[in-house]
């Protein structure tokens, strides 16, 4: 299994573009690999039905793909669950990633009597929002729109906190990040897989917003440094595997047997 993890996050080097969006295609791409890698038998084959021609990581990207079709501008708030700085995330009818995806997990317990292009509408959902809830700054304040209104500077470049995590510290260490995600999926105990794999939506986006603290701590004048990479950087690379293992535990409970 770890040499297929191993080829297919070489291959998302080919896919590396500039995204715009929640861990760009790369990140999302890995995600999708990841979970793809720890599905039971006969699951991923159900998955890939319902998928039909688009591969697992076309579906992890959907969401992003589509968000200048104004058909789907209804989706723009379910890539997010932004709540007020020193507050906890309250249940509440919002339209937002943790809601959304609870409610299509919750739908496709009863997948029985859905339609091929509903179970397909849902699957590009989990794909690519359990993937998104594992950014933490899609989990941000919302002051300040989960970072998209902090400008820093990236390698000699304006751009925004949010884009930072989003995609620019995962292309400027590419390589590493490729490296370092296979060897901590070589290294997890079973006894952290089931840990990670259990299914808890809001856990999941208050794990990753425990994490903004850290976010938040750059250099005076918000220039993004080595130093500050060097701690991003393990943060990001943990939440892409927890995000694949959980993707995978979603499915794994949806499709089995």
């Amino acid at each position: 299994m770890m040499k297929k993890i191993t080829l297919i996050l070489f291959a998302t080097l080919i896919l590396k573009t500039s995204g715009m969006f929640a861990w760009g295609r790369v990140g999302h791409t890995m995600v999708a690999e990841i979970a793809m890698s720890y599905l039971n038998k006969g699951v991923k084959d159900s998955v890939q039905k319902y998928l039909g021609k688009m591969t697992f990581g076309e579906a992890g990207t959907w969401m992003d793909d589509v968000r200048s079709n104004k058909k789907y501008d209804y989706m723009k708030t379910w890539h997010y669950a932004d709540v007020a700085r020193d507050c906890t995330y309250v249940e509440t009818g919002e339209e937002n990633a943790v809601n959304t995806i609870e409610k299509t997990m919750k739908e496709l317990k009863n997948k029985n009597t859905l339609t091929p292009e509903q179970i397909n509408m849902d699957l590009k959902l989990l794909f690519h929002l359990i993937g998104d809830l594992h950014q933490p700054l899609h989990c941000g304040y919302k002051d300040d729109k989960g970072g998209n209104s902090v400008d820093v500077e990236f390698n000699f470049q304006s751009t925004n906190l949010h884009s930072t995590w989003d995609t620019r510290i995962i292309e400027y260490k590419l390589t590493q990040v490729q490296k370092d995600v296979v060897e901590m999926c070589k290294k997890l105990t079973p006894a952290e897989k089931k840990k990670y794999q259990q299914i808890d939506v809001i856990e999941w986006f208050k794990e990753s917003r425990a994490y903004l603290p850290e976010a938040y701590n750059m250099e005076k004048g918000g220039v993004i440094q080595e130093e500050y990479m060097k701690k991003a950087l393990p943060i990001i690379e943990k939440q892409l595997v927890i995000a694949g293992l959980r993707l995978a535990s979603v499915l794994n409970e949806t499709f089995k047997k």
